[in-house]
């Protein structure tokens, strides 16, 4: 019996298929069901995120020896893309969660384990990054909050403009200057456990789409962190952030915004072959310009999947490198050392290629499916604007080209 199948060019594992079938039946008997309601109402998708812990996937990426399966990053795209076409909110929020996990991983110690793996292992907690500050905006290597240590560990006082799973996370990775005299890109990173009282929501997520992941701001007003809660050296954050939460966030976030162009091609695909005109008495599907438009989309989804396994194969590989680093210290030198890796820069052309990938299908599924598609609470109605949360959502497409254009023509990034 083989031990691979062929997927667009990848060899997937046995277990890497029998992942992505289990999170194509979550998405399909739990998320989508519930996603026009998720998306009318604005509810965060409590149902959803269940229905995926039970199948055993919020610890995914967690480390055998940690007690969890001991899966990749291509393993989570191909996961993400599946709950993706279910709905997109709680693909979101499950991509939020992800990203903190080989951090947590990889910099845990002593009593870390028990008091933050565990219950992540037990699929009890989901997790969310707090990084984007009204100051700097989605500039996220830039942080103008800061802790301040004392006899008992460390107050962090930090307003964030955007958190998915604000308020309803049950940890939150929070990245801050080390200390008030540090510069903005020396970094300590904090977990701080959704049950703080002094953890204040602000407002209410009433976003034009995505509208189920509470992308609200946070302020973490006045929070004591004991010890335990500090991951990591106090000044590694900024090289913690870029080896091991930067890959997976961007490959998720991409593969989120592929799982949303896939969904639009697909519901178009529906409609046109049973859109049936009573004149000619044909399906939609025979006429020439739809044809042309369905061979389109189903071209750019598939350079998206493309490009998203690739980076997501490059962001294991460059995974294993960073664990073999034997210290945090190495790990900051080995990343402020190569700003300008084209590692980082494929990561940052990943994201904005595929978010505009999704607007352009989904406007074109938009296209074929005509006035129907127009009225609230038609799937390609939600798909699109789910779409655009993509261009904006932090690191902006415009930052990340900015990133690229400056490593081209040999000019120093922001951060350095």
């Amino acid at each position: 019996m083989p031990n691979a199948l062929n997927l667009t060019g990848i060899a997937l594992t046995v277990e890497q298929g029998r992942w992505k079938r289990l999170a194509r039946s979550v998405a399909q008997n739990s998320l989508a069901p519930n996603a026009a309601e998720v998306d009318r109402d604005a509810i965060f998708p409590r149902e959803g995120l269940k229905a995926i812990a039970d199948a055993g996937l919020m610890a995914l990426t967690i480390p055998k020896e940690q007690g969890g399966p001991g899966e990749g990053i291509l393993t989570t795209a191909m996961v993400l893309e599946e709950l993706a076409q279910g709905c997109a909110s709680t693909a979101m929020v499950y991509c939020m969660h992800m990203s903190t996990l080989a951090m947590i991983a990889a910099l845990a110690k002593d009593g870390q384990h028990e008091a933050f793996i565990k219950p992540i292992v037990e699929g009890k907690w989901i997790g969310a990054l707090a990084m984007s500050e009204p100051g700097s905006g989605n500039r996220l290597w830039h942080m103008d909050s800061f802790a301040q240590r004392n006899a008992n560990g460390y107050l962090i006082d930090s307003f964030k403009s955007f958190c998915t799973s604000c308020g309803q996370a049950d940890f939150y990775v929070v990245p801050v200057r080390a200390d008030s005299t540090q510069p903005p890109t020396e970094l300590s990173l904090f977990i701080i456990e959704g049950k703080d009282p002094n953890i204040l929501p602000i407002g209410k997520w009433d976003g034009m789409g995505l509208r189920g992941n509470c992308s609200m701001p946070i302020h973490f007003k006045g929070c004591h962190v004991p010890e335990i809660g500090r991951l990591g050296p106090p000044t590694c954050g900024f090289s913690m952030l870029f080896a091991y939460s930067l890959p997976i966030y961007q490959v998720g976030l991409s593969t989120v915004y592929l799982g949303i162009a896939e969904a639009a091609y697909r519901a178009a695909v529906d409609h046109v072959k049973k859109r049936v005109h009573s004149d000619t008495k044909q399906t939609l599907s025979q006429v020439e310009t739809v044809q042309r438009y369905i061979a389109e989309m189903k071209m750019r989804v598939d350079e998206a999947r493309c490009m998203v396994y690739r980076v997501a194969q490059m962001s294991d590989n460059a995974m294993v490198l960073f664990n073999e680093l034997q210290s945090a210290d190495l790990l900051d030198e080995v990343i402020r050392a190569n700003p300008d890796d084209p590692f980082f820069i494929e990561l940052a052309q990943l994201k904005f290629a595929v978010s505009e990938i999704a607007v352009e299908v989904a406007n074109k599924a938009f296209q074929v499916c005509g006035g129907t598609a127009y009225k609230r609470g038609h799937p390609v109605e939600r798909l699109v604007r789910d779409a655009r949360a993509g261009s904006v959502m932090a690191p902006s497409d415009d930052s990340l080209k900015l990133i690229v254009g400056r490593q081209i023509l040999g000019i120093a990034q922001p951060w350095e």
